[in-house]
């Protein structure tokens, strides 16, 4: 028995890893948008440009947030394996769906990445989380680090296969249209509903591994352990005053005179028997109040969602979350189309593309695994994420203006920075807020990415045409700063 729940909790870990692949499209967008606006404004349909092509990723991150609050419901009805697979099938529908609407509207593409795209990696982010902390929470964090981990490492591999397939002789964008450039060479063109597909066909690939290896995690009965525990000390109580009183009249006994050495014979072996008795219940109570004692500690950290948000420290994970996801919008939509205006240099600015999600992995990992080790606090990890999305947006700019390296040293810190986030708010609503309503609550914590996913076009398109790239790279700065400050002079602790 105790084999086999070890190789299903090895298994499920494993397939929880391939289960969160959606979220890849996170990372592939930035490179792959690059080549979709060129088709949206080129090769679609007439009057194919009908909204901002900055509202895919968007929708898609906003379509998360309702995928968060899915989980909980359909695990009730479906479990959380069927659960996950559920939203295996409405991602994939969305992606292969795009191959299709990418060729009519720009808003019906959007709705699509929104309405299903985004609710499928909203749910499967959620059932994973859930996944690693049911069948491992004494390393939630490095754990859960790892599994968005491999969704970014999956980019590696889908960056170079976009870029190879749809630009394989490295040509140069030939279309300035204001701030922008464009490809408008149909070679380039024709391919990019193909790679779509492509895209969708090793995404849908891995999942479907995924799930055949997950089981259902092991759902704690806390009000199970309180009954038996209440039992088992009532009993104890019971035995120990039988105890006392025996002992009394055996002592009484042991007086009498009228008493032959065989009643003295049995007495002290009663007496013997009796205090063994004592002795075993006093070591029973000892584990029992330590099995009461634990529970408390872990219930001291189980809040219910009315009281997540009465927590000051919710809405100071909530605002780290809003100014790293908007930094985060910014790399993805703009690191290739504005350095392509300075760096003319496609599979150069891919090869950046593809180190990112290298050194996010990284990043994850060495900052989970010091949570993990109490090296370092939650607040700790706020804070250097903060601070370094602050300064490295400042010099965004003049970075790709200087120097093709200097630009990808900037990238690369900015990925390590935005990607403490993928710890910070899984590891908080875990820790912080208990294991009883995980799903909710870091659904709760996860709505900072759906604010900043409908503030992001609405403030970045008019700074662009208004003030130009540099003050769009300064708003990421501003917004850091301003949070910094607040997450530094916010206690984190979550009493109410």
């Amino acid at each position: 028995m105790a084999k086999t729940k070890n190789l299903q909790r090895y298994c499920s870990i494993v397939g929880a890893h391939f289960i969160r692949s959606p979220y890849s499209f996170m990372w592939i967008y930035g490179n792959l948008s690059a080549y979709t606006d060129s088709y949206f404004r080129f090769a679609c349909y007439p009057k194919c440009w009908d909204w901002d092509p900055q509202w895919l990723l968007s929708l898609y991150v906003a379509g998360m947030f309702p995928g968060y609050f899915m989980v909980k419901p359909l695990e009730k009805i479906f479990g959380l394996r069927w659960t996950g697979i559920i939203a295996m099938v409405m991602f994939n529908a969305a992606v292969f769906g795009s191959a299709w609407s990418q060729q009519v509207s720009i808003i019906l593409t959007a709705v699509m990445y929104g309405a299903l795209l985004g609710t499928g990696a909203g749910i499967s982010s959620s059932v994973t989380i859930q996944m690693v902390s049911g069948w491992a929470p004494e390393k939630a964090a490095v754990l859960v680090a790892l599994t968005s981990g491999t969704a970014t490492l999956l980019s590696v591999v889908q960056n170079q296969i976009i870029t190879a397939f749809v630009n394989p002789n490295n040509l140069k964008p030939d279309a300035n249209i204001g701030p922008k450039t464009y490809f408008s060479q149909r070679e380039i063109l024709d391919r990019v509903p193909s790679v779509l597909l492509i895209h969708g066909a090793i995404t849908m690939g891995l999942q479907l591994i995924g799930y055949l290896l997950i089981s259902n995690p092991p759902k704690p009965s806390h009000e199970a352990t309180a009954d038996t525990a209440v039992l088992e000390k009532h009993s104890a109580d019971e035995l120990e005053e039988w105890a006392a009183n025996s002992s009394s009249h055996t002592k009484n006994d042991q007086s009498m005179k009228d008493y032959g050495s065989n009643s003295l014979s049995k007495t002290g072996i009663d007496a013997l028997d009796l205090s063994n008795h004592s002795r075993d219940d006093r070591i029973g109570d000892f584990n029992i109040e330590t099995v009461e004692e634990k529970e408390e500690t872990n219930n001291i950290y189980s809040y219910t969602p009315k009281e997540v948000l009465r927590s000051p420290v919710f809405y100071a994970v909530c605002f780290f979350g809003i100014a790293i996801e908007y930094g985060l919008l910014l790399k993805a939509n703009f690191y290739k189309k504005f350095a392509l205006l300075y760096i003319h240099n496609d599979k150069y600015l891919t090869l950046v593309g593809t180190l990112v999600p290298i050194i996010s992995t990284g990043s994850r990992v060495l900052f989970g695994t010091l949570m993990d080790k109490s090296l370092l606090s939650l607040k700790d990890v706020a804070i250097i994420g903060l601070s370094l999305n602050c300064v490295l947006c400042a010099f965004w700019y003049i970075s790709a203006r200087v120097n093709a390296i200097l630009y990808m040293f900037l990238v690369l810190g900015l990925a390590a920075a935005q990607s403490l986030m993928y710890v910070v708010l899984p590891t908080a609503a875990l820790r912080l807020f208990g294991p009883v309503h995980l799903s909710t609550n870091y659904g709760l914590l996860a709505s900072c990415t759906f604010i900043c996913s409908i503030l992001s076009p609405v403030i970045t398109s008019p700074f662009l045409h208004a003030f130009g790239w540099p003050w769009v790279f300064i708003t990421g700065s501003v917004c850091s700063l301003l949070v910094l400050c607040y997450v530094t002079l916010t206690n984190f602790n979550t009493k109410v």
